[in-house]
């Protein structure tokens, strides 16, 4: 039977489809292949570069030039993503020129990551100006392992989506400088380090506002006030210690989902007192890294008279990642019988000394009354990778 070529008789627009979901190198390697997917190809909107196969600097300047000449004859490009492992990025010279590159086009999304460890295993990043938060048009801004230490000069108006992983900056007051000049910021990001000392300066109350579009968040608290971003539904917290926000809490009317994730933890009354401010959630996840100073297993935290009315009303999902300490079954006990519309309670037990072995612990569970007839709930071992 004659091989038919059914891949080539489809549309462009689905041939486009299809080579948007590969590197950009092998995108035109089509358009050498067949003259028939020169048409798609030009259709593209999205370009995907990735420095993986270059081992010196002559590859490097190879590799640079081959992205340059790419972009700049590509008719339209509204995402652009550089994937980069080369150690030669790390002046961040040649990054700054395909920056400018992407300027002209108007990217709407622009991502740049580095993505990997230098010989010595040093963690690597690349150096960029403050001018990488001056796009007009740019929508999506995602930046991993990079540094922008100047004073910081913004131009974000359209911008929605702001991923910054593993990204330093000069110090706090620049970060929130760019932060409330993102007025229709919907989805955030921020797992940064400060290379100089924390300022006192902050920003007014009243640039609240500016992140009152704010959807969903991942930060640590320590870089932006909860009166920033109390219109969130999805909140994700990696907290140092949590006193530090004791007192302070605003509350979350529109939150739905909440992440807390502690390194340090003395009592669980600042997590009812912050759960007294989020009226409307319905998922929790608790996550304890090292907790010291309960291993004494004496009961610290009683029962609050009151309970939270999200717990009362709305909580369907609590997930505990923890040592099994009493207070921690305290807690999970006090849920249990104060969340009439609970579907899930599930404990996940980091693999240390367990005071409290599993079968004992689920002992204790059993015999708790839950007041919601759904309620299933799960305990399991979780290997923390020590």
């Amino acid at each position: 039977m004659e091989n038919y070529d059914i891949i080539s008789t489809m549309p462009d627009h689905i041939l486009s489809h299809i080579m948007s979901f590969l590197p950009t190198k092998f995108a035109i390697s089509t358009t050498i292949l067949s003259k028939r997917w020169a048409s798609p190809y030009k259709s593209l909107t999205s370009l995907n570069f990735n420095d993986e196969s270059v081992d010196n600097e002559d590859a490097f300047l190879r590799f640079c030039r081959f992205v340059d000449k790419v972009t700049f004859y590509h008719p339209l490009i509204k995402t652009f993503i550089l994937e980069c492992s080369s150690k030669h990025w790390e002046n961040g010279f040649h990054v700054q020129h395909l920056i400018s590159g992407e300027k002209r086009h108007h990217v709407e999304n622009l991502q740049i990551s580095c993505i990997s460890l230098s010989i010595s295993n040093v963690e690597r990043w690349i150096q960029l100006t403050t001018s990488i938060f001056i796009f007009p048009n740019l929508v999506v801004l995602k930046l991993t392992y990079c540094h922008v230490l100047g004073n910081i000069d913004f131009n974000l108006p359209a911008l929605k989506t702001l991923h910054l992983n593993d990204v330093h900056f000069k110090n706090n007051y620049e970060f929130n400088k760019l932060i409330y000049g993102c007025a229709i910021l919907e989805d955030l990001i921020a797992n940064i380090y400060y290379i100089g000392q924390v300022q006192d300066d902050t920003v007014s109350r009243r640039e609240f506002e500016t992140l009152s579009k704010l959807i969903t968040a991942d930060i640590n608290p320590l870089d932006l006030p909860f009166g920033a971003i109390t219109n969130v539904e999805t909140l994700k917290l990696k907290v140092l210690d949590i006193n530090l926000y004791s007192g302070e809490f605003s509350v979350f009317q529109n939150l739905i989902n909440l992440e807390l994730y502690f390194h340090t933890f003395p009592h669980w009354d600042c997590v009812v007192e912050l759960l007294q401010n989020c009226p409307n959630l319905q998922v929790l996840t608790i996550e304890k890294w090292e907790d010291e100073c309960n291993q004494d297993l004496v009961t610290k935290w009683k029962d609050p008279s009151h309970v939270p009315k999200c717990i009362s009303s709305h909580l369907r999902s609590c997930t505990l990642i923890c040592q099994p300490f009493v207070d921690e079954l305290r807690f999970a006990k006090y849920v249990l019988h104060n969340a009439p519309h609970l579907e899930v309670m599930d404990i996940s037990i980091t693999d240390k000394l367990v005071p409290l072995s599993l079968r004992v612990l689920e002992e204790e569970l059993n015999s708790v009354l839950a007041i919601s007839p759904k309620c299933k709930f799960s305990i399991s071992l979780k290997d923390i990778g020590l």
